[in-house]
């Protein structure tokens, strides 16, 4: 259960950049519509249903043995997705970083998701916007590749995809602002010391979750590292 917390924390102080990533969709998508409220909850909760399914996949596979303890493997998922936060949080505070390194990893299966999601705008409906909401949680998004490298570490299929849900949770506060009061969050996100402010509590998050994992590895004690890499 010990994934739930940080992947709730990465999607809360991840919000910044999941309005720039999917605020310009959610908005778009409800703009003038009279049931606009309504279609951007259906979007969000297809999003987040979306992402608990993604964990579900990755939390079985991440489960599986491959030659390797499995202590090492969830250690290194979890690096992983401690790496992606970091890299977001330069990136939002105007950093040199790798996001889009770490994004252009998912563009090939998002350049075949895209055409289909665009098919359901505008929306007419609310399962429309279901729908869309599900197809764009395939958007390349370093975040996103850091809150699934968590789920993968979580040790089973049911606890990759409660990680997940709990990431997609965590978005909602920002997501659901984009789709109510749009113009004003948009308006607010693009003052640069906002952004900055973001990317700092993103980064401090993942420096956190790195001295987190320092200590794992007994290197701020001089501890052997047995709790990530057990002698055999």
């Amino acid at each position: 259960m010990s994934s739930l917390l940080p992947a709730l924390l990465m999607g809360l102080f991840g919000g910044a950049h999941c309005i720039v990533m999917c605020g310009g969709v959610s908005s778009a998508l409800s703009a003038g519509h009279p049931r606009s409220g309504r279609l951007s909850f259906a979007y969000n909760v297809g999003r987040v249903a979306s992402y608990g399914l993604l964990g579900l996949v990755v939390g079985a596979l991440g489960s599986l043995r491959l030659g390797l303890p499995m202590e090492v493997l969830r250690f290194s998922l979890r690096a992983l997705a401690a790496l992606c936060m970091l890299t977001i949080g330069l990136h939002l505070v105007g950093l040199p970083s790798f996001v889009k390194l770490f994004e252009s990893a998912g563009a090939p299966v998002w350049r075949n998701v895209a055409p289909i999601a665009r098919r359901l705008l505008p929306l007419r409906s609310l399962w429309h916007a279901l729908a869309a909401g599900g197809l764009w949680a395939f958007m390349p998004c370093g975040l996103l590749y850091g809150g699934l490298a968590l789920a993968a570490s979580a040790g089973s299929a049911a606890l990759g995809a409660a990680t997940m849900l709990a990431f997609g949770a965590g978005t909602l506060p920002a997501m659901l602002a984009v789709g109510t009061v749009a113009r004003h969050v948009a308006r607010a996100f693009a003052r640069t010391w906002v952004r900055r402010t973001a990317g700092a509590l993103v980064l401090a998050f993942g420096l956190w979750s790195t001295a987190g994992l320092t200590g794992q590895l007994g290197l701020v004690r001089g501890e052997p590292a047995a709790a990530c890499c057990p002698h055999r």
